[in-house]
């Protein structure tokens, strides 16, 4: 079986399995290039082989009070910017490792790590795009975008592994569509696409994440967009991942609605120039050089 015919199959039953009268069944794939064996956040929070048969790891996300943070230093330069949410990670991680080390004790659990990732929710004041947009961005996708989101990233990162010796998992800023408000409102604007959201993966975690496209996407654009977002990861070396929600019967312009943490999305459009011939080869791409030192 071939990746498109694979493609097909996936998306096809995976609708089956999950339709509903709002949604016109609605197929959530997940695919994950480098996945770490130690992230708690859903949907690649699977047990790896190198994890105890039980362990506490801990995922620690604060976007709303990196925000808050960072309105007392609107219109300071970088320096004060960055070290604002370096200690605003600092306190967050800290509090986080406590809280772990002491569930580890009661439970007799071991304690694993602590994942720095700032995972959004569709609460208000709980967005990853609300920060960015409070370092300077009119709307998330403007020009500068990629940039800090990169250095969001850094920061919290660098204040993270202060205040814990067991920093782990993916450790990174999410940037899920149907989970943010603030992302949600800049695709319904046609300031943030598909593409710039692929561009968006290269600085941070994990990948194209909780993105509606239209239900009659072929399976084998949907299997480019994958090994685009693959070779992301592949290349630099970092985890990468593609959430798509191929929305059964709605199209660009529509809204699908997916209710509690997974939030709604606004149907993005998708490039429908074909890559059928690239994804029909057969065979497989080997892997790349990283080094030429053993």
């Amino acid at each position: 079986m071939d990746a498109v015919e694979l493609m097909g199959r996936i998306v096809k039953e995976t609708a089956e399995a999950t339709k509903d009268s709002d949604s016109l069944g609605c197929a959530k794939l997940v695919v994950f290039c480098n996945a770490p064996d130690d992230n708690p956040f859903m949907a690649g929070a699977f047990h790896g082989v190198t994890e105890a048969d039980a362990i506490i790891n801990v995922g620690v996300s604060g976007p709303g009070v990196v925000k808050v943070a960072l309105e007392n230093a609107r219109g300071a330069n970088f320096e004060v910017l960055c070290e604002t949410i370096k200690k605003t990670a600092f306190k967050i991680t800290r509090v986080g490792q406590l809280v772990a080390q002491e569930a580890s004790r009661r439970m007799g659990i071991p304690f694993g790590i602590i994942d720095l990732s700032l995972a959004p929710t569709p609460s208000v004041g709980d967005s990853v795009a609300e920060i960015l947009e409070e370092i300077g961005l009119e709307r998330v996708g403007a020009p500068g975008t990629t940039a800090a989101l990169a250095m969001l990233n850094d920061q919290v990162k660098k204040g993270g592994v202060m205040a814990s010796s067991y920093v782990g998992g993916l450790s990174g800023a999410f940037i899920p569509v149907s989970e943010d408000q603030g992302m949600i409102d800049a695709v319904s604007m046609g300031a943030l696409t598909l593409e710039k959201l692929e561009a968006m993966t290269c600085v941070c975690s994990v990948g194209l994440d909780m993105i509606a496209i239209p239900g009659d996407t072929s399976s084998a654009t949907i299997a480019g967009i994958i090994a685009d977002e693959a070779a992301i990861g592949m290349i630099n070396q970092k985890t990468t991942a593609v959430r798509l929600i191929p929305v059964i019967g709605k199209k660009v312009g529509d809204t699908a609605e997916f209710g509690g943490l997974l939030g709604y999305a606004p149907i993005i459009p998708v490039n429908t120039f074909s890559c059928e011939k690239f994804v029909t080869r057969g065979g497989r791409i080997p892997a790349p050089i990283h080094s030429f030192k053993n």
